[in-house]
């Protein structure tokens, strides 16, 4: 048995209702027990790819009942999301097409060292206190030698929330408001010891290209031409520098290279891994951290602002949106701390990390565009809703030239392989 196979537990996991409600219980440390109602439904589907994910309604019967969350979010690691998706694609398309054992083998890994990050950095962020923008984590369940089938999380479920998608137009006051959590994040992360391991060690890109062989890596940007034709000038554009880029060090260690102090850092911060409001649209939490890692700030305010801005609005509201964070980041540092980096320092930070952090978004677009055609909706919803993603898309594709040139032209003070002394 493996997490690549559909099982008889809960969204056809290996997590049964039993484990999940004896979890649950002693974490609450209640002798209430589920109802004959309880349910679940999928949340995660079109969203996620590394993990199930379901809104679970308890219908708590016993002492206390009303007193314990009525609903709460089962995280499951779980490869079946990916590869439901991947059968969604045409053959031409497949990310695994003639996969070798091998590769399965390393992509469940891959899968069970997300979900045990994620647990590992709740273990983090809860020193945090209250008034952050995360969700409370009620247990967690890692993966190991002695579980190999059923990691989970479970967390609150926030109320009159939904997730944000790809296709949407956001403004620029959400954005502000997910630069000053993001800011206030990277503060508290200075203030206390970083005891994981894996947290400290963690190298996103790196294990990007371990994981991923360069002509595999030049196939997932290749195939965007396939997918949206009008966009096959820009990604000629980027294919032409690509051979710079893979396997550069600069995402990982540019901290150490500058002189740098590291801050926690999301690693995937993306339209689906926002909440907001229903009613409002304003922040309500920041959610999924698998891919956490020490670094620069400005990583997360990228990867977002590529997935929920406009071309034209990304463009004109970068300055706004790093001194925003900056700002939110000075302001709640510990008062007896000197200033770590400049403003200036930070937006050197963004220009020479543009071309990398978008790399990694436009590897993802031959997922994300298909996904986007697939979304139940009327055609001409559909339709606007693409036209949404491509305008993204194209801009991201046009920027990561214009940035390596300008990064070509500057005499920034760093190399893009590095080894750490």
């Amino acid at each position: 048995m493996s997490i690549r196979e559909a099982a008889v537990g809960i969204l056809k996991t290996h997590v049964t209702w039993e484990e999940f409600e004896a979890n649950l219980t002693k974490a609450l440390n209640t002798t209430a027990t589920f109802g004959p109602n309880k349910s679940v439904i999928d949340i995660g589907e079109g969203n996620g790819f590394a993990s199930r994910c379901g809104l679970v309604d308890c219908d708590w019967q016993g002492e206390g009942a009303d007193k314990l969350p009525k609903r709460v979010v089962l995280k499951m690691g779980s490869c079946m999301a990916i590869m439901d998706l991947n059968e969604m694609m045409p053959p031409e398309q497949s990310m695994f097409k003639d996969a070798t054992p091998e590769l399965w083998q390393m992509f469940e890994m891959g899968i069970k060292g997300m979900h045990n990050m994620e647990c590992e950095t709740y273990d983090f962020l809860e020193q945090f206190g209250e008034g952050h923008a995360f969700p409370k984590r009620f247990y967690a369940k890692a993966f190991n030698d002695e579980n190999v089938l059923t990691g989970q999380i479970c967390m609150e479920y926030i109320d009159n929330s939904r997730m944000w998608s790809f296709h949407e137009k956001s403004n620029v006051e959400q954005l502000k408001q997910i630069a000053r959590a993001l800011g206030k994040l990277q503060a508290d992360s200075t203030k206390y010891e970083v005891v994981s391991e894996a947290l400290r060690t963690k190298d996103v890109f790196g294990e990007f290209t371990k994981s991923t062989p360069k002509d595999k890596y030049v196939q997932m940007l290749t195939s965007v031409k396939f997918i949206e034709a009008s966009l096959s000038e820009a990604v000629e554009g980027v294919e032409a520098i690509l051979e710079e880029y893979y396997g550069a060090t600069l995402p990982s260690t540019i901290h150490k290279q500058l002189g740098l102090l590291p801050v926690l850092v999301n690693g995937d911060m993306r339209t689906e891994n926002v909440l907001v409001d229903k009613d409002t649209g304003d922040l309500r939490a920041l959610i999924d951290w698998q891919c956490s890692h020490l670094g620069v700030g400005v990583e997360d305010l990228l990867r977002i602002c590529f997935f929920a801005q406009t071309t034209e609005d990304r463009r004109d509201t970068a300055d706004l949106l790093i001194k925003e964070m900056y700002n939110s980041f000075i302001a709640h540092l510990s008062p007896s701390m000197p200033l770590p980096f400049s403003l200036e320092q930070l937006k050197e930070v963004y220009d020479l990390l543009f071309p990398h952090c978008a790399l990694f978004f436009a590897t993802g677009l031959g997922v994300l565009m298909p996904a986007v055609k697939n979304l139940p909706c009327d055609e001409e919803e559909k339709q606007r809703r693409y036209d949404v993603v491509v305008d993204k898309a194209r801009g991201v594709l046009e920027d990561i030239v214009t940035y390596h040139k300008k990064n070509k032209a500057s005499k920034h003070a760093v190399v893009w392989n590095f080894e750490a002394a």
